[in-house]
């Protein structure tokens, strides 16, 4: 690779304003959505439905995340795509289907009852997968050098939905807490909660999956049919557990509810999870390579050590490395390795992007090669000097 200049590009205000005004928005939102659940329940109910919904949210946040663990997430990232599917996916989705299901009823003289079952099948599934793809999708849009490939998709796609999940189980949990009391809130948070826990964020990752695939595949055709496919994935599959209740409801069968309840995890949420860790798998396998090839220019360069090759592409290797720096040399040594790290790392994809003809818009100079160039070399500098610098 020929060796490219080191100056940084001149900043643009056009990503931060476009990051503040997406966290207005998920806060705006937010708020509202928690309000409403707050006047609408009553403060024990609130509270012991915000615990239900978020008690289990960690393990799935953990499980998304160790699904992408050779490039470094932007944590306030991570928890802006939690905060789009809490607020702005539960607050849009709902509205659009509560338009939707009122127009349809009225335009085709629908009773109650065959109005919330079309709401409930076919209109909640599509209006709130939308809302919730709407951020992944941005994402692939407007942020680039954030969204490189399949794991990114799932990743983020996952937390959307997890975010939309944890509102809307606060809801149906404060709900069931004043109908029913504690006992029927824990039977709800075995449903809710434990065995189909898993449902928003498996659907929406299947939207980011899509979107993830088309940023690898080559062909123009597969780039415009891949996200649409995985949107209407997504759709599909959060039909048919809203069908699914909806006619166990109707039949007032047990045993039909029982089917629906254990077979829908067993059968789609279970095999949902074990596919996305396989794709993810493969997918760092395969990064895994690439990631090594360029790092190799890298060292030649000077911006690379030779032991970086095994290092940064072996996650626990590259963690363990940094807690070492971080007993032996202090914090400030750590923060410095771990950026240089990351900035390697993303060099990394950078080149690889490269080599396929593809380079960021203007307004994402600061993240391109040169500019991640300059700043390795500073971390590097910096490093040097921190760990030669003689204990005092």
């Amino acid at each position: 690779m020929d060796r490219a200049p080191t100056t940084r590009p001149a900043r643009s205000v056009i990503w931060p304003l476009t990051v503040g005004c997406l966290a207005f928005l998920v806060l705006a939102c937010l708020c509202c959505v928690l309000l409403l659940a707050l006047v609408g329940t009553s403060p024990a109910a609130f509270l012991v439905g915000g615990v239900l919904a978020v008690v289990l949210a960690p393990l799935y946040v953990g499980f998304l995340v160790a699904l992408d663990p050779l490039e470094h997430e932007p944590p306030w990232l991570l928890a802006l795509a939690f905060g789009w599917g809490a607020g702005v996916a539960t607050l849009g989705g709902g509205l659009a289907t509560a338009v939707l299901e009122s127009s349809s009823g009225a335009l085709l003289g629908l009773s109650a009852g065959a109005r919330d079952a079309i709401g409930t099948v076919l209109f909640a599934p599509l209006m709130e997968e939308v809302a919730k793809g709407a951020f992944p999708f941005a994402l692939f849009l407007l942020a680039r050098h954030e969204f490189d490939d399949v794991a990114d998709g799932i990743v983020y796609g996952g937390l959307v939905g997890l975010g939309f999940a944890v509102v809307e189980d606060l809801f149906y949990y404060a709900a069931a807490f004043l109908e029913g009391g504690l006992a029927g809130t824990g039977a709800l948070f075995v449903i809710r909660g434990i065995l189909t826990g898993f449902g928003h964020p498996l659907y929406t990752a299947v939207t980011g999956l899509g979107i993830g695939l088309a940023v690898q595949v080559r062909s123009p055709l597969a780039r415009w049919l891949l996200p649409p496919g995985g949107l209407i994935g997504a759709v599909l599959l959060h039909a048919l557990w809203n069908g699914a209740v909806t006619l166990a409801q109707a039949e007032e069968s047990g045993a039909l509810a029982a089917v629906v309840l254990l077979g829908y995890p067993v059968l789609v949420l279970l095999p949902g999870a074990v596919g996305l860790t396989v794709i993810a798998v493969v997918q760092a396998r395969r990064r895994s390579r690439d990631v090594r090839h360029y790092l190799a220019s890298a060292v030649e360069r000077g911006l690379a050590d030779p032991d970086d090759l095994d290092v940064l592409t072996r996650p626990w290797r590259r963690r363990a490395r940094q807690v070492r720096t971080l007993l032996r040399y202090g914090f400030r040594a750590f923060w410095l390795r771990r950026r240089l790290d990351i900035a390697l790392v993303d060099w990394a994809y950078r080149c690889w992007h490269r080599a396929r003809g593809e380079r960021l818009p203007g307004y994402l100079g600061v993240f391109e090669a040169e500019a991640l160039e300059a700043r390795i070399r500073q971390y590097r500098a910096a490093l040097d000097g921190v760990i030669s610098r003689p204990a005092r």
